[in-house]
């Protein structure tokens, strides 16, 4: 006979509520730059569905930017990452404020991670060097993965932390968004997309980057309603112009539901989402990847415009 305090818990089935509502009225609640160690994303492609994630045992200074400015649903930030003089071991060390070199952020193993409410269930074991998880070529996961509304759950068996759950909601593919988006000094930028049938829990994420190539990083990200437009405030798009602009400016734009939970280092988040990549134009901005892509007379700067 077990003894008192030693009956043998029920089973985790995996669907345990993590809150009594539905799942289309989940909150949005991704992690705080600061406080963000992991994610685990169920990305809906035109082409393909996957799954992957990766966990870390703190977070490095270099992914926690600095928010510069504010407007509305908008944030400017920038993120400059120190450099320690005598300079941190590569392989094992991380540059802090202060000039202080600080352990290298390293992955850990969650256990068996595993996602229902998609079309076919997967369960993932973390790779044994990396401890990435992704969907394992014996689960052949079918194309779209999940419905549209899905009530997605995401658990850990346990490893080097706790078990850990996590709720999503079924996004739809992300159609008919703007693109090139034209970005202009003095001008709001308009995005648009096709609105979905229904938002549910969903958001729009944003993030225009005009200077990937060029020797400081800002950039903006907005969180807005799924409602098929949307406008990036101009006095933030000046501020981000003004920092230096670079070829091949992009802007990126994601449906996605955002869940988090904390384990003992911080913060992990299950993002289910819809992208798409397009491009940007800027007046007086070509870009290129050598010279032949330039004007008689130009060459191609190593920062990818033409000069």
């Amino acid at each position: 006979m077990l003894g008192c305090g030693s009956e043998e818990p029920p089973p985790d089935t995996g669907f345990e509520p993590l809150m009594g509502i539905d799942a289309s009225q989940l909150p949005y609640e991704p992690c705080a730059k600061e406080q963000r160690v992991g994610a685990f994303t169920i990305q809906l492609d035109e082409r393909y569905t996957s799954v992957d994630g990766q966990v870390y045992d703190g977070v490095a200074p270099k992914d926690v930017p600095v928010e510069l400015a504010a407007e509305g649903e908008c944030r400017l930030f920038s993120s400059s990452p120190p450099q320690c003089n005598p300079a941190c071991v590569p392989s094992s060390e991380v540059c802090g404020a202060g000039n202080t070199c600080l352990p290298r952020p390293v992955a850990h193993d969650l256990g068996t991670v595993t996602v229902r409410g998609l079309l076919v269930p997967v369960q993932m074991r973390a790779n044994d060097v990396t401890k990435h998880y992704s969907n394992p070529a014996t689960t052949r996961l079918p194309h779209p993965g999940f419905e549209p509304g899905a009530d997605v759950r995401l658990s850990s068996s346990g490893g080097d932390y706790a078990p850990i759950q996590l709720r999503g909601w079924g996004v739809s593919l992300l159609l008919g968004v703007s693109n090139p988006v034209p970005v202009r000094a003095g001008q709001p930028v308009l995005v648009t997309w096709q609105a979905p049938d229904v938002a549910g829990s969903a958001l729009v994420h944003l993030d225009l980057n005009i200077n990937h190539h060029g020797s400081n990083s800002e950039w903006i990200e907005c969180d807005v309603a799924d409602a098929g437009s949307a406008v990036i405030p101009a006095g933030l798009v000046d501020d981000l112009m003004a920092r230096g602009q670079s070829g091949f400016p992009t802007l990126t734009t994601t449906r996605r539901t955002a869940s988090s939970v904390a384990i003992e280092p911080g913060c992990v988040e299950l993002l289910v989402s819809s992208e798409v990549r397009g491009d940007v134009s800027l007046d007086n901005l070509t870009s290129c990847s050598d010279a032949s892509d330039c004007a008689p007379g130009q060459s191609c700067r190593p920062e990818l415009y033409c000069e």
